[in-house]
Order: C-alpha cells, then structure tokens, then sequence
C-alpha cells in the first residue's frame, strides 16, 4: 500500500464491524426507557373540587340575569341629557359651520347649492332654504324657538356666540 491509502480520518478504527451502530441503538433504547419511566412517574393533575361546578353555574346564571334584566342598583351613572340651553348653543355653532360651507361654496361655483348636501355632509336637524341669492338655515331643539341664520339679515346673536368661543378664529 502507498502512503496515501494509510491516511484516513482521526476518528476512523481499525474495526467497525457494526459495534459502532450497536451501542448508537442501545443508547436510544436506554434513554427511551428513561423518559418512559421519568413520564410514569410524574403525578397527574389533581381534579377539580366538587364545589366548583355548582358555584360556576350560579355565578353564570347571576351574569345572565343582570345582563338580561338589570337592577337599578347596577346602573351606576346614567348619561343625562345636556340642557336645553346647552343644545341651542351647540345648534347656532352647527348652523354658523353649515353657513361657512354654504359661502365657502359659493365662492368656489359662483353660485349657492341646490341642496345642502351639495356644500358638504349636511347637519342633522338644520333645514334649507334657497331664495334667489341668498339662503337661510333653520334649526329647532326641543320646545325651544328655531334658530335661524339668514344670509342676508343680522346675525348678531350666532356671531356673538361664535366670537365668544374658539370657533370663531
């Protein structure tokens, strides 16, 4: 034999005659039988004490009850209405905003909208009204008498109100 035939890797013996793969099987064989024992030997989980279940079901049929049929005593705060003179004061800012739409439009097309879509998306409530060149919105809140915006008359009131908040600029 040459030399290069003599060469052969470090871990390489002399005699492997499936020695090698005998003990790899044995090893797998004796770990499987460690984790068997090892999961043999753990203790199961413990059952659920016999008040549980009882103590479940009254508490879902409680929930179901005060979901379907609440007491007073579970609503904590209701939500009040705010007062008449708070959504009159929240009208005339709604109108005064659907007016500077309406102008803003104007400005834009030359002319006012047919309809108050057309200038936007239209306030809830506020009814208007076209004549000619001018335009008059109008809203009522309950019992309260209608406020109205005319573009061609005095607006004091709503302008005061506009001036007096952060809306007006």
């Amino acid at each position: 034999m040459s030399s290069e035939d003599q060469v052969r890797p470090y871990h390489a013996k002399d005699e492997a005659r499936g020695q090698e793969a005998a003990d790899a099987v044995a090893a797998v064989l004796k770990h499987s039988a460690e984790k068997d024992k090892a999961a043999h030997a753990k203790v199961p989980p413990r059952k659920q004490p016999k008040w549980m279940l009882p103590l479940g079901i009254n508490l879902a049929v409680l929930a179901v009850y005060l979901l379907i049929a609440p007491p007073a005593w579970v609503v904590v705060n209701p939500i009040a209405p705010p007062d008449l003179a708070a959504q009159t004061t929240d009208l005339k800012k709604a109108i005064w905003f659907q007016a500077q739409r309406i102008e803003a439009y104007r400005l834009q097309n030359g002319q006012l909208p047919a309809q108050l879509a057309d200038a936007g998306s239209p306030t809830p409530g506020v009814e208007y009204v076209k004549e000619g060149d001018r335009f008059r919105l109008i809203g009522v809140v309950g019992d309260a008498p209608p406020v109205v915006w005319d573009s061609g008359g005095s607006n004091d009131e709503i302008q005061a109100l506009v001036a007096g908040s952060s809306l007006g600029g």
